[in-house]
């Protein structure tokens, strides 16, 4: 007869084991549900809250990795949840990451807004806005959201084809919801709006040498190159996204030339079309350079020196926003070199503002996140002005005065020395520049004489015409 004892030591470690390998290996049914360790509401059961919600209509898909958002709400606690429909959850466990979203009626004002999973059931999640708070004061609120994120994977996604590595895959939403307080109860709206697909972007940056200075530096002119998918007369405002950190490496004698990096920063860069950028050029002979902040993608390569590789990744493109600077430092010691640089990833546009057929539109921009590589697409990196040119631009004396003052200053110093040490020589070109000054005189009294003889005629004529009258008395 089997005991109690026995049956512990045989019996539990066997069925710990078998719920182990179940876990393991039990594939779909472990990825269909997930709930967050804080006691928030089951996804479906918020969304059935809703008698027009039904699970037939959501179907799973396992060949759909999009994630759409279907409904937003309001917590008691003032927190703003996201409810998503993932058709191929059961099978691929995806998660966003975050949202393109404004508070407003229009897409002024949009940024982008983490989120955290809290629940996912079948081919439902739920998200909470990290760090938001719902302005429960206002009588209505708005959350205009343009797109949803969420990480790229190798697995279903297509590589950049080219030198850009994805950050994330957008997908439209292009929703305004509504919330508003009636009696004390939320009630929620939505509508459908106009959002633009940004197609193919492109990151990369040129870089121009700031001159000669004792830690020699550059600027990284940063830009993002882009097509759409709707017409653009004219590219009026934009809003970049972006993700900065600082970023340094040492190389030399024993050391391992590993890179440090700060901590991220997300900042975001508007766009206007009269805006313009441009390098320090605080160095010795260092060359200015000027640039608009948006541009066609034919200007862009008109009015700068591409590498070939560049210009080939530009093709079918059509618009470039430089919508940042930074500067790259080299720092030399004794047996070391360290660079400082700021390391620019997860670049996507948020909004636009254009114009068609004389038409203005403001939307909120779909665009994957993406980084582009550590070498600059331009060849003038180490280009120069030269001394006549940086003197007139720091000193805003033209350059054919700065020639004459250097040729003035050089006459001064040679001409004594010659006297000194080469007296014929000194004879000579004193008899020819005395000679020279004597003839630049007499081309000049010729050139008066001439002036003055069409007045001296007239002159004649008068006195000759007063004679005759006097003569006639």
């Amino acid at each position: 007869m089997v005991n109690k004892q026995t049956i512990k030591r045989v019996y539990v470690p066997l069925l710990v084991f078998c719920l182990l390998v179940s876990v393991l290996f039990g594939g779909r049914q472990l990825l269909s549900a997930y709930a967050a360790e804080t006691a928030y509401t089951n996804v479906i059961d918020d969304l059935q809250k809703d008698e027009m919600f039904s699970l037939e209509d959501y179907p799973d898909n396992a060949e759909d990795y999009s994630i759409q958002v279907e409904q937003i709400a309001e917590s008691v606690n003032n927190e703003l949840f996201i409810y998503t429909y993932q058709p191929s959850q059961k099978t691929k466990f995806l998660t966003a990451t975050d949202i393109n979203m404004s508070l407003s009626g229009s897409v002024d004002g949009s940024q982008l807004y983490d989120l955290v999973l809290l629940s996912s059931e079948g081919v439902f999640c739920k998200y909470k806005v990290k760090d938001f708070v719902v302005k429960s004061e206002d009588a209505i609120r708005y959350y205009n959201i343009s797109a949803i994120y969420r990480v790229w994977d190798a697995s279903i996604d297509d590589e950049t084809g080219n030198d850009n590595t994805k950050d994330g895959v957008a997908f439209s939403v292009g929703k305004l919801f509504r919330a508003k307080t009636e009696n004390e109860q939320i009630q929620y709206y939505c509508e459908n709006v106009d959002v633009i697909q940004i197609i193919n972007p492109y990151v990369d940056f040129l870089e121009y040498y700031n001159g000669f200075k004792f830690c020699p530096d550059w600027c990284r002119s940063h830009y993002v190159a882009f097509s759409t998918d709707r017409q653009i007369d004219t590219l009026m405002e934009a809003d970049v996204s972006y993700v900065s950190r600082s970023a340094s490496k040492s190389t030399g004698l024993g050391l391992k030339g590993d890179t440090s990096y700060g901590e991220p920063e997300k900042l975001i860069a508007p766009l206007k079309g009269t805006d313009k950028g441009g390098n320090a050029a605080d160095g010795f002979l260092s060359k200015k350079y000027e640039w608009e902040r948006i541009q066609s993608v034919s200007d862009f390569i008109a009015s700068e020196d591409l590498k070939d590789d560049t210009i080939k990744n530009l093709e079918g493109k059509e618009w470039v926003l430089r919508f940042t600077e930074s500067t790259i430092t080299m720092i030399s010691g004794y047996g070391s070199t360290t660079t400082f640089w700021t390391d620019i990833s997860e670049v996507t546009i948020l909004r636009l503002k254009f114009v068609t057929a004389g038409k203005v539109y403001n939307l909120g921009a779909v665009s994957d996140k993406v980084a582009g590589d550590d070498k600059p697409g331009n060849n003038n990196t180490g280009e120069l002005a030269n001394l006549w040119e940086w003197l007139s631009r720091i000193t805003g004396i033209p350059e054919w005065a700065w020639k004459l003052i250097a040729a003035a200053i050089i006459l001064a110093i040679v001409i004594p020395l010659l006297s000194i040490f080469f007296p014929i020589i000194w004879q000579i070109l004193a008899f020819v520049f005395k000679g020279v000054a004597t003839g630049i005189v007499w081309l000049f009294k010729g050139i008066w004489w001439f002036i003055c003889l069409p007045f001296k005629g007239i002159a004649a004529l008068v006195q000759k015409i007063k004679n005759k009258g006097g003569g006639g008395e």
